[in-house]
């Protein structure tokens, strides 16, 4: 095995890592789509300022034109709840509370504030002059610079960069350390994106380099194609109830986290884009069709089944609010035998994750052969550790790597260690890592890639109830590490 510290910064493939496996909770939006419905286009067209009202032209100062409101910087913003907070250009005055509705001007087809993004923000009569008690409330919200608009062309997630299209035939370089913050660093090809072009800014050899990237939707993709209930109750826990009993809920260092099923919440999603990507390459992973009573519906599989065995299907029905772009809208989960199921011709296929099986497994040589990545795991994600480690980053240090350097003979004795995970896209693999910190189980979970040379490269470590979070995408682990770490002494 070699050890290794990667240089940061810089534009190499050997510096642009991947970025940190963050919390769920940070990854993905953990409410459903509310069931209120945004005002309609030509409510929002007849409140929309004129497009250089309250918009500062690149490269000039950030202050405000004369009317168009105060300076200042998301701070946060609920995507699913719409809302959040702004703090001022002026450090004595205190942070603005924003709701979706005082949002104009904004360009995006589902508009929404970003964290790092700069705006122009207008205050009520009566929080004007306020000065104590809580957050202020703005009554309109602009964005403070002029956006360019643009496809996404291509981009690697592993590398970090890709390039944008513009209509005009431009081409801008991305690259993810443009992206505003709380902005997911990863695009598809086709996304639309909204970013700033500084005059006389950086370049990347011949093409700009895009500022401030932000993407047009940043809702999931299952939240792009349908509608479902704010309550996750109701069809989350309901899918929960309809399937196999199954834990869905957090255990270790996340439980209590991420309300009501939160890995299904999180496998629902993901699944639903490996669907979408295989429906690109010919695969019929999701079926629109037209009823018996010409009523327009779409379904897919979730890969799950009940108590019978039978494999459950997200049935939608034609989405007929002018105000909502969405075409379909949630109906229900149901098998193939269940009333509603019954004029479907065609039943989709379920999402695969075997096209490689090489993926799935992991050789001993490979093990010591591969590289990682300790100033990552060591330095910046020692707060991962068991306690009584943290304290110590030297004995944390040789515990880490006499833990890797038992790894070969672990996989040699049972191969089945190596725990398939999918992330952005990509088959992993969780290798377990017990380091002392929790009696007869891991601690952590050692993330293993495959490089496009086809060697290994250990890049993090995550935590069990992340690493079951994420395995569970692929499969159901069985009892085994995962499994056990999973369960508690009574399930095992």
């Amino acid at each position: 095995m070699e050890f290794f510290e990667e240089p940061e910064g810089g534009w190499t493939d050997e510096a642009a890592r991947r970025d940190e496996r963050a919390p769920a909770a940070e990854r993905t939006v953990r409410q459903g789509e509310p069931a209120a419905r945004e005002p309609s286009a030509e409510t929002r067209a007849a409140d929309t300022p004129d497009e250089n009202e309250g918009v500062v032209e690149p490269g000039t100062s950030s202050a405000a034109p004369r009317g168009a409101g105060s300076p200042g910087v998301v701070t946060l913003w609920q995507l699913a709840r719409k809302r959040g907070f702004v703090r001022p250009d002026d450090p004595r005055e205190g942070d603005v509370r924003v709701s979706w509705e005082a949002l104009e001007g904004f360009p995006e087809a589902h508009p929404h504030l970003v964290a790092g993004e700069r705006v122009l923000y207008e205050l009520g009569a009566a929080d004007s002059g306020n000065e104590e008690g809580g957050p202020r409330h703005a009554v309109r919200v602009r964005p403070a610079q002029r956006r360019q608009r643009g496809v996404v062309e291509e981009y690697s997630f592993g590398h970090g960069y890709g390039m944008i299209a513009c209509e005009d035939g431009t081409r801008y370089f991305l690259h993810r350390s443009n992206v505003l913050s709380g902005a997911f660093a990863d695009f598809d090809r086709g996304d639309e994106v909204f970013f700033v072009v500084e005059e006389n800014g950086p370049r990347r050899g011949p093409q700009p380099l895009a500022m401030q990237v932000k993407l047009g939707d940043p809702r999931p993709l299952l939240y792009r194609f349908g509608q479902f209930p704010y309550d996750l109750n109701q069809w989350v826990t309901a899918l929960a109830e309809k399937a196999c009993e199954e834990r869905w809920d957090y255990m270790h260092e996340r439980a209590g986290d991420g309300g009501p099923h939160p890995i299904l919440l999180h496998y629902l999603q993901t699944t639903f884009e490996r669907l979408v990507s295989e429906r690109r390459d010919g695969r019929p992973t999701i079926v629109e069709g037209t009823g018996d009573g010409g009523q327009p519906y779409a379904l897919f599989d979730t890969g799950l089944v009940d108590s019978l065995r039978k494999p459950i299907y997200a049935l939608f029905k034609e989405h007929h609010a002018r105000e909502d772009p969405r075409r379909w809208w949630w109906h229900g989960f149901f098998t193939e035998d269940e009333g509603p199921m019954r004029d479907v011709d065609e039943l989709p296929v379920p999402a695969d994750y075997l096209g490689d099986p090489s993926l799935l497994v992991i050789s001993p040589s490979e093990v010591e052969r591969m590289r990682i990545d300790t100033r990552h795991i060591l330095v910046e994600h020692i707060d991962r550790f068991p306690a009584r480690l943290r304290s110590d980053p030297e004995l944390a240090r040789k515990v880490f790597e006499g833990e890797i350097h038992e790894l070969p003979a672990r996989i040699r004795r049972n191969y089945r260690l190596a725990v398939p995970q999918y992330y952005r896209r990509d088959i992993q693999l969780l290798l377990p890592l017990c380091l002392g910190g929790a009696a007869g189980r891991a601690d952590l979970a050692l993330v293993v890639e495959r490089t496009a040379t086809g060697a290994r490269r250990a890049g993090t470590i995550v935590g069990i109830d992340y690493a079951y979070e994420q395995a569970r995408v692929v499969a159901r682990p069985e009892a085994g590490w995962l499994g056990q770490a999973w369960l508690t002494p009574t399930q095992l």
